[in-house]
């Protein structure tokens, strides 16, 4: 007997109608290639997003086309994020580090019909154009109308908009329609692409909303550190978005004292990055120190954040540095390490020892250890395998693989 439920699909535009409906005035906030800031609200934001879905159709974009993203993070890529799925196509976002080569090889296996490339980026794109054969159109936004360039067909992105209607009527009804492509240099071989749908990216923003894990309110202000191009910023557009967070995007300003300003100027309360990011912005603290007692996390992955650094921040700033572990392939959250109530009453050495681990996972995965034979291992800390994991916003092969699976 099956439960008397509506059929809800959970698409991406339904995060988008949410956060328009119950948070129109919340703001997202850019820093411009200029140094200046760009800001609108949510309100202001929805019916761009509208616009530039009539602007893909224009384009000849069609429901399942890749559309490609080179990009730093700002509002423009952000209307992406959802402009692109909403229209039933799929976000595919580009590695700005990789070599012309790999990139060439990502755009052609992925078949992009359309390119939108920040204007700063235009030379490094530039380097990898010859070995493409499949892009129809490059769309440039933030660059000058009189940018020389070897791009063939180029449009300028606020044009489409400025010619386009804000009348659109989301096209995807199936949420396992795919909504996100990225591609992960971490494996032998060619880079391998990590398809997403709409309900593991609905899910994965869900669980990341939860308070045993990053836990954002509508209280919040998020500076987005990790590139959009690196597994959809860790998935912090949507989940963001969803909990009607102010969020703030740093462009190419990635430099620490910019990145301080931000923490300082915007009254950040979260923020996502790398070890190096935090490594270079604590440095910058000391050297000249701001109030950044606003902040509550600063959540680390792509590799660990040592001991002593978790404990400068905690002890000096009273900032939580918060571990977390995922993948690309995993969409990407799948651990985070907050303390649970039973270790409240620990030293404070030994709480350290566990926030230098990799910690809980998610609600929505679920992980265990096998050895060589395949038999799961005991959970006790000192038995080593390989790590399994599994859930709904876990990739179970890779984008036109030869298998269908992992594990067979």
């Amino acid at each position: 007997m099956q439960g008397l439920i509506m059929d809800y699909p959970l698409t991406i535009d339904r995060i988008l109608e949410y956060a328009h409906r119950m948070f129109p005035r919340k703001q997202i906030s850019t820093m411009m290639p200029d140094g200046s800031m760009h800001r609108y609200t949510y309100a202001e934001m929805y019916k761009r997003v509208k616009k530039l879905a009539n602007a893909l159709g224009k384009l000849g974009v069609e429901p399942g086309d890749r559309v490609g993203t080179f990009a730093w993070n700002n509002y423009q890529h952000l209307e992406l994020y959802y402009a692109v799925p909403c229209s039933g196509a799929v976000c595919h976002t580009l590695n700005i580090r990789l070599s012309p080569q790999q990139l060439a090889y990502i755009v052609n296996h992925a078949e992009d019909k359309v390119v939108f490339i920040d204007g700063s980026l235009v030379p490094l794109f530039e380097q990898a154009v010859d070995q493409i054969d499949c892009v129809q159109h490059y769309v440039l936004f933030n660059a000058y109308k009189d940018i020389e360039t070897s791009l063939p067909n180029v449009s300028f992105y606020e044009d489409l908009l400025a010619e386009a209607d804000d009348d659109y009527e989301w096209n995807v009804t199936d949420e396992n329609t795919a909504s996100g492509l990225c591609y992960t240099s971490g494996t032998t071989g060619h880079p391998k692409g990590a398809l997403y749908s709409h309900r593991s990216t609905y899910l994965h923003a869900l669980a990341t909303n939860q308070a045993s894990c990053l836990g954002f309110t509508e209280s919040d202000t998020a500076l987005l550190i990790v590139p959009q191009f690196h597994v959809m910023a860790w998935g912090f557009p949507y989940s963001t978005l969803l909990a009607g967070v102010n969020i703030v995007m740093p462009g190419p300003h990635l430099q620490p004292p910019a990145l301080a300003d931000l923490l300082a100027e915007e009254k950040v309360t979260v923020a996502n990055g790398v070890p190096t990011i935090w490594i270079g912005v604590y440095q910058e603290l000391k050297a000249n120190p701001r109030d950044i007692s606003s902040v509550r996390a600063l959540v680390i992955g792509g590799a660990a954040l040592t001991r002593s650094m978790i404990e400068n921040y905690q002890n000096e700033f009273g900032i939580n540095a918060l571990h977390a572990w995922g993948m690309t392939e995993m969409s990407p959250l799948g651990t985070v390490s907050k303390l649970q109530s039973h270790h409240l009453d620990l030293p404070q050495d030994a709480q350290l020892d566990i926030r230098a681990k990799q910690g809980y996972t998610l609600v929505t995965v679920e992980m265990r250890m096998v050895d060589d034979a395949g038999q799961e291992v005991p959970r006790d800390g000192k038995a080593v395998g390989e790590i399994q994991v599994r859930g709904p916003s876990v990739i179970n092969s890779y984008y036109k693989a030869e298998s269908d699976s992992f594990t067979g």
